[in-house]
């Protein structure tokens, strides 16, 4: 199963624009702190950590799950969810992308090996639901964190 779309970070209507680096500095947070934009998290622990990577375990409920986190500077994130017997794995790519100054975007592209057709296809349907409205959520909470002055680049008046 594999989903995709785009998700707008500065409104142009808004005075207050996020930077790329405190963008960049909001995905990380996610990647290093999921527990802060997602209530059904109970633990996060970090494994492993570099400049250019994380391996984290996260709880939720009676399932762990062990993600390999690559960074990429300002460009993407990408997760890799190792398979077990509780999760069947996948990736998820957040990459940034500006087509002009100051018009930041976040493309979200999901990819499981999970079917979307047959029986699993409504499960399929309601999963990239809340794959988008998670990411909506994501973009607000960055958003929210900036406003409060909680990263180091500071956001720029548009």
């Amino acid at each position: 199963m594999q989903l995709e779309h785009l998700v707008a970070v500065n409104d142009p209507s808004n005075d207050f624009s996020l930077s790329r680096a405190t963008l960049w500095q909001g995905l990380v947070l996610r990647a290093e702190a999921p527990d802060l934009f997602m209530a059904h998290v109970d633990s996060v622990e970090v494994i492993e950590r570099s400049d250019i990577h994380l391996l984290r375990k996260i709880t939720i409920g009676a399932m762990q799950i062990q993600d390999r986190i690559h960074l990429v500077n300002e460009l993407h994130v990408r997760y890799d969810t190792e398979p077990s017997d509780q999760h069947a794995g996948g990736t998820l790519l957040m990459k940034i992308e500006e087509p002009e100054s100051n018009m930041l975007f976040v493309r979200f592209h999901y990819q499981t090996p999970m079917d979307d057709q047959g029986e699993e296809e409504e499960y399929a349907k309601f999963l990239k639901a809340a794959w988008q409205q998670t990411d909506l959520e994501t973009i607000r909470k960055i958003r929210e964190l900036a406003a409060e002055g909680r990263f180091d680049a500071p956001a720029t008046p548009a």
